[in-house]
């Protein structure tokens, strides 16, 4: 799993439970959407990541509609893993980015 990944399971296992779009983890991150965008489409290729489109009139908001990403429940679980086992091959590193779940649950 690269850095970049784990950078994204990361800001969405920081509240699992809320929808994040694209923009927030990318400004989250500091990646940049080049990146994060892809990383969201394998998540939710894989089913580690749900979304959905906002239905909202482009014009009365003055913005873009936005696609909502969260963690499935069993994505949860498996990001927490993943993370887990990053921090396992490379402590120093995922501890100095703060990439370390709290006490098996998430971060």
């Amino acid at each position: 799993m690269t850095l970049q990944t784990q950078l994204v399971l990361h800001v969405l296992l920081g509240q699992p439970e809320t929808e994040h779009y694209g923009l927030d983890v990318i400004r989250r991150t500091g990646l940049g959407p080049g990146t994060v965008y892809p990383i969201m489409q394998r998540l939710e290729r894989d089913k580690w990541v749900s979304s959905r489109w906002e239905r909202v009139d482009p014009s009365d908001e003055a913005r873009p509609a936005r696609r909502y990403y969260r963690l499935t429940g069993d994505g949860v679980v498996l990001a927490v893993r993943a993370l887990q086992a990053a921090e396992q091959r490379n402590p120093a590193l995922t501890r100095m980015l703060g990439l370390v779940p709290e006490s098996g649950g998430p971060a």
